[in-house]
């Protein structure tokens, strides 16, 4: 296989977008990338569910608080900038020197304030533990915008290995921590400590893996050039990280009830993280690249678009319909609430699963904009949401925010259908594949326990999860033979013999 070829540099393009070996990239790139996901949500889903058996609801929603308002903070940052020297066809050393610059002084700004007016902050939102826990986790804000920068250019160059790498050391590291913490006693801060060994490491190794050294060739103008773009994607962040949800439900509803919103969620997450952490990066990367060439960009973004959802639908599916036996297995009795709470994110999972590549190719095509505002109103009618139906039970929030999303989500889809030129029943269409393999699996799925009724818990899940994966597997792979059989074609064009 030759070595990619790049375009030729010139002086206002020190860091070109590669123009050949694209594909066998983000192949490539999807297999580090689930690596590089997998690692962190198995690490999380260790911590997630020893922490459980050593705290309580209200420890979770406690750092959930003292989280959401650090990650609120980082949200209003220019921290995106970073992914703005990914799309930009052209970059010089200036862009890479200025976005630096510019986010480590945010940083720094926006640290002090948090580390000085804790206490303060702790009688405002209720609990006096927060300010201890604050200003160490107030640490990731300055820590997460220094990588900002490296880890654009370890993207732009589509180098996903080295992504992985600096993923898989990072969450080790976290991994460590967390459970030391946790037998040694330290009960909550054993969260405190993950979150912030976690960002300290994965910054140092960002710096490593990149080879990007920051340098002072700052330009105003290099800013601007990243300005729209920028602007916007550092509000797409700022509305998937902030955490005015967990606030506004804290505060109406109580640590107790916002902990098992905060496990469902945090369950959600993990699984998604799945599908749009091997995604989102190599599909951005890779449409960037390809911004100018509409028949690739259409067969790229199918290709990512159908994986996606085949990955997602049987995943989230199979969570909802064993969620009640697996939380019984795994967890107390005062976790038991969470259980309906989980099922519903299993709608948002599987939205969430096909918007990760609604989301690149709206970006790639420097159309952030549409986006944010289409994300703005998402997170606008959650809170909205919340703050109406907090005093009427878990179960009844999370019935009208799954109702709520999905009724705003076929603003996505027209969106996506007009960039790609197709109407959105033509968009659509490629996702009945899955779907039918999906409605297969869960009928099979459901009837295990009719068939086999009287199981231990154990065993009904193990039938029931094997149930669906013989029916699954073979059912998608026979759908969509015409689909491998075009990508080993395309494939074997780009890597000869």
């Amino acid at each position: 296989m030759t070595s990619p070829a790049i375009a030729k540099p010139d002086i206002d393009n020190d860091y070109p977008h590669l123009t050949s070996g694209r594909s066998v990239l983000a192949l490539a790139g999807v297999m580090w990338s689930s690596l590089q996901t997998l690692i962190p949500t198995i690490s999380a889903a260790i911590v997630f569910f020893v922490s459980a058996m050593f705290l309580s609801p209200a420890d979770f929603g406690l750092v959930g608080l003292a989280s959401g308002l650090v990650m609120t903070v980082i949200a209003f940052t220019p921290v995106a900038f970073g992914e703005a020297l990914i799309q930009r066809k052209e970059l010089s050393k200036a862009h890479a020197d200025s976005v630096f610059w510019l986010t480590v002084g945010f940083g720094a700004f926006c640290f002090l304030p948090l580390l000085i007016w804790s206490g303060p902050i702790a009688n405002l939102m209720g609990d006096a533990a927060i300010a201890a826990i604050l200003p160490v986790l107030a640490l990731r804000i300055p820590l997460d915008l220094a990588a900002a920068v490296p880890n654009g250019m370890i993207a732009r160059s589509m180098k996903f290995k080295l992504i992985a790498l600096r993923t898989a050391v990072a969450t080790l590291v976290s991994l460590i921590v967390c459970l030391v913490m946790l037998f040694a006693g330290y009960g909550y801060w054993a969260l405190v400590g993950s979150q912030i060994s976690g960002s300290l490491v994965a910054c140092a190794m960002a710096f490593w893996v990149a080879k990007w050294r920051p340098g002072f060739s700052l330009r105003w103008q290099a800013l601007r050039d990243l300005a729209h773009y920028g602007v916007f994607a550092s509000g797409n962040r700022m509305l998937a990280t902030v955490k005015l949800d967990h606030l506004v439900l804290g505060i109406l509803a109580g640590p107790a009830i916002l902990g098992l919103f905060f496990f469902a969620q945090r369950f959600y997450f993990m699984l998604t993280q799945l599908v749009g952490g091997a995604l989102s990066s190599v599909t951005l990367a890779l449409l960037s690249t390809l911004q100018d060439d509409a028949p690739k960009t259409a067969k790229a973004f199918g290709m990512a678009s159908y994986l996606s959802a085949a990955v997602s639908m049987p995943m989230f599916c199979a969570l909802a319909i064993t969620a009640p036996t697996l939380l019984d297995l795994l967890l107390d009795d005062e976790w038991a609430g969470a259980a309906f709470a989980v099922q519903a994110f299993c709608i948002a999972g599987v939205l969430a699963g096909i918007g990760v590549v609604q989301a690149a190719l709206i970006k790639a095509q420097n159309k952030a904009n549409w986006w944010f505002w289409y994300q703005l109103v998402q997170q606008a009618t959650s809170v909205l949401v919340i703050a109406l139906t907090a005093n009427l039970g878990l179960q009844v929030l999370m019935v009208a925010l799954m109702a709520k999303s999905v009724l705003l989500w076929p603003v996505s889809v027209i969106m996506t259908a007009k960039l790609l030129k197709c109407s959105p029943w033509d968009y659509l269409v490629g996702f009945v594949t899955p779907l039918l393999a999906t409605t297969a699996m869960a009928l099979a799925m459901l009837a295990t326990p009719i068939l086999q009724p009287d199981q231990p818990p154990i065993l009904q899940l193990t039938l029931q999860l094997t149930a669906g994966a013989v029916v699954y597997a073979p059912l998608i792979l026979l759908l969509s033979r015409d689909r491998i059989t075009d990508l080993r074609r395309h494939f074997a064009k780009k890597v000869p013999a």
